[in-house]
């Protein structure tokens, strides 16, 4: 609200400028006038009107009656003063018509401004009935202060209304920042997560039985859990990207270890940097989706060349699309997000013959 204020007060601080020193005439002139009391009470209107009017925000007349109650009453002053018949209450009129930029919204000056040019000619032609030049000089006067308080409230509107697009844009970067690295958190964690707990069950079924395979699997754990901690280090600092064939052979690993046969087809394909980085993520949420949901036996992941690019399919004989939501930070969700920033698609489903497919094309992803 204080910075409201301020910005109003900025705008429209001529006014009150303009206040002091247009009425200074007729305030030098009081005494002695016809009416004296009368008098006073206009400049008094005509003072505390223009303070109101100061503080105005411009606008429709439903946010606030007060300025314009304020400026009609300015208006009701200035004809009042002109009322008297004393030329010192002409250069009011410039004062009523820099006045009205701080309270009438930009289409309603297009009538205002030419109606008070046109009344301070009439006021200037009653004072002075013979005095063409003087008419036809208040009128340019009051045109030219109309509208240059017109073009000056609108560059100070839209100074304003930039300042608050580049908050805004600032925090909808800040927002855009948080969703994406919580969605590379998710990416990256997900999958480690996914397979110590694949290695855990191994370790609880093999201990009875087969003490040094569980301790194998159990080192795996140790390693892994290494692994992530530097990996959470690193997103940290700039978070890191994974490379296609640590993914690839993670995936592998990780899958084995789960008593999931793995077939991988690369077919002689080298991704270029930027497809290589987005494939790397499908491979990573493609292989914990496996682990997490499908109950698969088999999986196949293949990579392609097409004519649109580079194909990543990843396909298992599961129980098909995962249950989970796709609406959060992450999943399969968050990695359509990534393929499609890169110019890509994403496709995934169930197969009529069991299983789940997940298919992600990156567009000119060959070196």
């Amino acid at each position: 609200m204080w910075r409201r204020m301020r910005c109003n007060w900025r705008r429209n601080a001529s006014v009150l400028v303009w206040a002091i020193l247009l009425l200074l005439g007729p305030i030098l002139d009081v005494h002695g006038t016809p009416g004296e009391v009368a008098v006073q009470v206009v400049l008094i209107l005509a003072i505390a009107a223009s303070a109101v009017v100061a503080g105005a925000t411009g606008g429709p007349p439903w946010r606030s009656a007060v300025p314009y109650v304020a400026l009609a009453t300015l208006a009701a002053a200035t004809i009042g003063g002109a009322a008297l018949g004393n030329s010192q209450w002409l250069s009011t009129w410039v004062l009523l018509a820099n006045a009205l930029a701080a309270v009438l919204p930009r289409r309603a000056l297009v009538v205002g401004v030419p109606v008070t040019v046109l009344a301070s000619m009439w006021a200037a032609w009653r004072i002075e009935p013979h005095e063409w030049d003087r008419v036809w000089a208040e009128g340019l006067v009051v045109l030219l202060a109309g509208v240059a308080s017109a073009a000056f409230a609108a560059l100070i509107d839209t100074v304003a209304e930039l300042r608050r697009t580049r908050r805004e844009l600032a925090r909808a970067a800040v927002s855009e920042e948080r969703e994406r690295f919580s969605r590379d958190l998710h990416d990256l964690l997900g999958h480690t997560l996914s397979v110590m707990v694949v290695k855990a069950e191994a370790v609880r079924r093999l201990a009875d039985r087969d003490p040094q395979a569980a301790a194998a699997h159990a080192a795996d754990i140790e390693q892994i859990g290494r692994r992530a901690l530097v990996e959470v280090r690193q997103a940290v600092d700039a978070m890191r990207a994974p490379t296609l064939d640590e993914e690839l052979d993670g995936a592998v690993t990780a899958l084995s270890s789960a008593g999931i046969s793995v077939t991988l087809d690369r077919d002689s394909v080298v991704a270029a940097d930027r497809a290589a980085d987005v494939l790397a993520w499908v491979v990573r949420e493609g292989a914990t989706n496996v682990l997490r949901h499908s109950g698969a036996s088999t999986c196949r992941i293949e990579m392609a060349e097409r004519d649109d690019g580079v194909a990543l399919v990843i396909s298992d004989d599961g129980v098909g699309a995962p249950s989970t939501p796709g609406d959060r930070p992450g999943g399969l969700a968050g990695l359509r997000d990534r393929v499609t920033a890169a110019g890509g698609e994403l496709r995934c489903g169930s197969v009529e013959d069991g299983g789940f497919r997940l298919t992600a094309t990156i567009p000119g992803g060959r070196r």
